[in-house]
């Protein structure tokens, strides 16, 4: 559950570990008190009337940062790439946007990519593709580029794929290859997602939210599971779906009118509502989340509507596992 956090600790602190983070922002020590100004703020040990389930460690202790520092971070910033002031259904790319989403998503498993670093990209692509300037024999380029800028930022350097041997793989360079693109070439195209992106790069996707989420613990000790006590598999079985969500909803448009924090409690509670995890919400989450059920209950039936026309052939949607979001229709 801490991979995404622990994916997005680096950007946060400095090289020599001391804590200044990009301009010159920097989080507080784990043992600093302080009230946090946000309306959505971590909750409190009062909040949380129950324990959660299945967390063995303090993830503030075991990355030596204040993760709720992060999160607020992200709250502040969220807005920057998605939400219902850009969101935009009469974008000129959009019939080919799930395509392009699946292509890209293809490139980062075959670069070993985390899936963090994907979601960051097709938003990168999003941004840029919604301006109409930006013409179609561009659009593999960019996109390429696109995943390129976001591994720089968001993976350690030796995990960012070689540019001459990814050009190969997409088919930008090499034999067959119409466009013949060197990495000079190549290295103008991330400077041009960089401009169209004023430079902006820290993107927050749903799935960045779920993970400092998940850190924290979204099941809990008194929970049920399918009208049973809860048995230890379950945190990861949650975890699991809630990976699947995001994915899931990441590939249709529509989704993006809501803010990456709504979106990713929504998913919590699909996952939770997929497992037969009862109740479906709960004070606490509340507490950490900053939503009531009233508020993401219908962000959530549009969650769970999607998934049914995608998977119209399941038999239960309430499984102990998430079929792969290539299985969809």
């Amino acid at each position: 559950p801490n991979e995404a956090i622990k994916t997005m600790a680096p950007n946060h602190t400095s090289r020599d570990g001391s804590g200044a983070g990009e301009r010159g922002r920097t989080f507080r020590p784990i043992e600093t008190k302080t009230t946090s100004p946000l309306k959505r703020k971590a909750p409190t040990e009062l909040e949380m009337h129950a324990k959660p389930y299945g967390i063995k460690s303090n993830v503030n202790v075991e990355l030596g940062v204040s993760t709720e520092d992060i999160y607020e971070d992200m709250l502040q910033r969220q807005g920057n790439f998605v939400g219902p002031q850009i969101y935009n259904a009469e974008a000129h790319y959009l019939p080919y946007r799930r395509y392009l989403v699946d292509w890209m998503s293809d490139v980062g498993e075959q670069n070993h990519l985390h899936n963090t670093t994907i979601h960051v990209a097709i938003l990168f692509m999003d941004k840029i593709f919604a301006d109409p300037k930006v013409k179609r024999d561009k659009w593999q380029l960019l996109a390429t580029a696109c995943i390129t800028v976001a591994a720089k930022y968001e993976e350690a350097e030796e995990h960012c794929p070689i540019i001459p041997d990814l050009l190969k793989m997409t088919k930008l360079a090499g034999e067959g290859s119409k466009a013949n693109v060197t990495p000079l070439a190549f290295r103008d195209g991330e400077v041009e997602v960089l401009k169209h992106l004023n430079w902006t790069l820290r993107a927050t996707p749903a799935l960045h939210v779920v993970g400092y989420y998940l850190s924290k613990g979204v099941v809990f000790v008194d929970d049920t599971w399918q009208g049973r006590d809860l048995i230890e598999k379950i945190p990861r079985y949650v975890k699991k779906y809630a990976d699947f969500f995001c994915n899931l909803t990441m590939q249709e448009y529509s989704f993006q009118k809501y803010l990456p924090s709504q979106l990713a409690a929504a998913i919590l509670m699909a996952s939770r509502e997929a497992l037969s995890v009862a109740p479906r919400w709960r004070p606490e989450m509340t507490a950490l989340t900053g939503y009531e059920e009233s508020e993401i209950s219908p962000i959530f039936d549009h969650v769970w509507k999607y998934y049914g026309e995608q998977f119209p052939d399941r038999q239960d949607p309430r499984s102990i596992s998430p079929r792969g979001v290539n299985q969809a229709v």
